[in-house]
């Protein structure tokens, strides 16, 4: 799986469940600006175990890895290979 596959699935979650329906975002949108906080962070860990059977380790949950889609994306294709 690529990352832009991962990118706009997780993008669709987010916007789907948790973004404001005006709100849109991109790969390099900062998500915390968009509106994603720590709640909404921990739905997205949850969407990406559920979706892509893999967690994140407590050594990848660092702010630099969830400043944007392409970051998340990136770390989560990174956990997959």
């Amino acid at each position: 799986m690529d990352e832009q596959r991962i990118i706009n699935e997780i993008k669709q979650y987010v916007e789907k469940n948790i973004l404001a329906p005006s709100v849109t975002i991109d790969a390099d949108t900062d998500l915390k600006s968009a509106g994603i906080d720590s709640f909404s962070t921990v739905e997205i860990l949850l969407f990406i175990e559920r979706k892509y059977g893999t967690a994140i380790p407590d050594d990848k949950l660092i702010p630099e890895n969830f400043r944007t889609l392409r970051t998340l994306a990136s770390t989560v294709h990174g956990l997959m290979a």
